[in-house]
């Protein structure tokens, strides 16, 4: 028993400085409103699926995200979209969900690219930095997943900012928030082990794929 409050307390402790450097690290880099976020070549979307639960309900997590999207590029100040997230699957692919949603608020198809190999945080990051290694990002998700995405980007190499889509927080996301507090321990893990993306860029490149795009 006493183990097990030892083990607990360890994993608590390591969680909470866990959080803490990833707040102080990434302060800067983050945007809450559209408006502020500067210049960039890409706007990488973090993908999550369209629905979620059994009946299927909508998932709030990815609609506050595409809105976010469709803010930031209506400034005029993002080139190109990159839409990263589980793709391989046609027939509930993250990628094809979300381009078929911006481009139904009127953003160019020819405008956006498919990450259909972003199964996690980390291979977006790293395929995408690889794709386009000059480029500046603005990565899109919730504060908490933007967070995350900046270390991985930070030490990969990548110029990026965040712009942040709307969170749920605790009350309404209490899985999610709880998941994430793990993700930010295996962030350090696999910085230290240099851990790279399932699929290279040779086994599935980056594409335009506006003609098959599809809810």
């Amino acid at each position: 028993m006493t183990a097990l409050l030892i083990t607990a307390a360890l994993l608590s402790a390591a969680a909470l400085l866990a959080d803490a450097a990833v707040f102080l690290l990434t302060r800067t880099r983050c945007y809450r409103r559209a408006e502020d976020v500067p210049e960039c070549d890409f706007m990488l979307v973090l993908g999550t699926a369209k629905y979620v639960g059994s009946p299927p309900v909508a998932n709030r997590y990815y609609s506050n995200r595409i809105r976010a999207a469709e803010a930031l590029w209506r400034q005029g100040r993002i080139r190109q979209i990159i839409v990263s997230g589980h793709g391989l699957n046609n027939s509930e692919s993250e990628t094809a969900h979300m381009q078929a949603d911006l481009t139904a608020a009127g953003i160019p198809p020819e405008a956006v690219w498919q990450d259909r190999a972003g199964f996690r945080t980390l291979d977006s990051i790293i395929r995408c930095h690889r794709a386009f290694p000059d480029a500046r990002f603005c990565i899109v998700s919730q504060p908490f997943h933007n967070r995350r995405a900046l270390i991985q980007a930070r030490t990969a190499g990548m110029n990026a900012v965040a712009l942040h889509a709307e969170a749920l927080g605790w009350r309404n996301g209490p899985r999610v928030m709880v998941r994430e507090r793990f993700a930010r321990l295996r962030l350090w893990y696999d910085l230290i082990t240099r851990t790279r993306p399932f699929a290279t860029l040779e086994q599935e490149p980056l594409r335009q794929m506006h003609d098959t795009a599809r809810h």
